[in-house]
């Protein structure tokens, strides 16, 4: 294996943790959505707690492992500059939906009646729906760079 394969299986690698990671955080905050609130609103909203955390642990993760010094996107810049503008809206997307996790996480303490519960699970949900939209147009930018389909494993 040549060095440039190495490196590219390296940095494929890492992706591939994060994309998992990525995942399965989402998955968690999904169910938790998902689960009865009954007439304890506030133990459900406490519930939501440690995954709408995990997911925003994740999220800045993937946004260290992307923009970080010597991330995917210094890649790109180096090895694809005919895909910067797909690596630009990727990054646009990322301060907006750390600000939509935290925006989350806020509102947690707020929940004590069936309407809140019903607004969080809507929050949650769209900001699910806008990480997963996220998720597959990082998809589609790995593919280009490296050809490689990333969606196999999930």
């Amino acid at each position: 294996m040549s060095d440039v394969q190495r490196r590219n299986r390296e940095v494929l690698d890492a992706i591939q943790i994060r994309r998992d990671d990525f995942y399965e955080a989402l998955l968690a905050l999904e169910q938790a959505l998902a689960a009865p609130a009954g007439d304890r609103p506030s133990d459900w909203a406490a519930s939501l707690r440690e995954p709408v955390e995990q997911l925003r642990r994740v999220l800045e993760a993937h946004v260290s492992g992307t923009e970080g010094e010597g991330g995917f996107f210094a890649e790109i810049r180096e090895h694809a500059p005919r895909l910067i503008h797909a690596m630009d809206r990727l990054q646009a997307e990322h301060d907006p939906l750390r600000d939509a996790a935290a925006a989350l996480a806020a509102s947690l303490d707020a929940v004590t009646s069936d309407a809140d519960v019903d607004g969080v699970r809507e929050t949650g949900v769209e900001l699910i729906r806008r990480l997963l939209v996220h998720r597959h147009r990082g998809a589609e930018l790995v593919y280009d760079a490296y050809w490689v389909d990333l969606s196999a494993g999930d």
